[in-house]
């Protein structure tokens, strides 16, 4: 596509020499101020500032989907502004890690509360599918006061394997519902858990040793046969 340019057209006026004579010279005009200069307009604030996460957002309902390896640690970072430093999708053995759903935007009922709920569905590296994470608590109380502000759910999942495993990425699947407006939104992350280098390999079966031939008792021995 051609760039187009636009030039206001300029009157020319050339006066005759009599009409020059005649004519007083216009006071100069004083120097027009400059307009001042619009401000910028500032960069959208992001829900929260966490990474890695998961979002959906729809009708102004929104969640993100989040783990940290220690959810007391988390919880007071969000108390205090922060939290996102600990976020991961990875951990070893004997370590969990904790998902929380952060959101903002829910419905109020009548009696001004939310009810929102989320189900958690895991599946593991083989395939297989733990369905039995349903239900979990988002918020179930007074709205918030600002629908505006990202708010930390109440409920928390974690998921952790020992040294026996099984090891590798683990896909965890949040639905979570706003009861009240009716919106279901879905978010998802692959949480890797490996095996804890600290803890030492168990050492392979060892085969039976071959027994040992019986040695004959101690005695007398016979005579050779003549």
């Amino acid at each position: 596509m051609s760039n187009l340019f636009r030039f206001a057209a300029a009157a020319l006026i050339v006066a005759s020499p009599a009409f020059a004579q005649k004519t007083a010279k216009p006071a100069a005009k004083a120097a027009a101020k400059p307009a001042p200069a619009k401000p910028k307009p500032k960069p959208k604030t992001p829900l929260v500032a966490i990474s890695p996460l998961s979002h959906d957002e729809k009708d102004g309902f929104s969640v993100l989907q989040v783990a940290a390896p220690d959810s007391a640690k988390f919880i007071a970072a969000w108390k205090l502004g922060a939290g996102g430093e600990s976020a991961t999708t990875k951990t070893v053995a004997n370590q969990p890690l904790f998902t929380f759903l952060i959101f903002r935007g829910c419905k109020a009922d009548a009696k001004g509360n939310c009810d929102v709920v989320a189900d958690f569905a895991i599946t593991r590296p083989d395939g297989t599918v733990n369905d039995e994470n349903k239900g979990l608590v988002v918020w179930n109380k007074a709205a918030p006061t600002d629908p505006k502000k990202p708010y930390l759910g109440d409920g928390v999942l974690g998921y952790g394997v020992d040294d026996e495993g099984p090891f590798g990425d683990y896909r965890v699947v949040a639905t979570t519902t706003d009861r009240v407006a009716g919106v279901t939104l879905t978010t998802e992350q692959t949480l890797t858990i490996a095996p804890d280098k600290a803890t030492p390999a168990k050492p392979a079966d060892a085969k039976p040793a071959d027994p040992a031939p019986a040695t004959p008792p101690s005695g007398p021995t016979l005579p050779p046969e003549k």
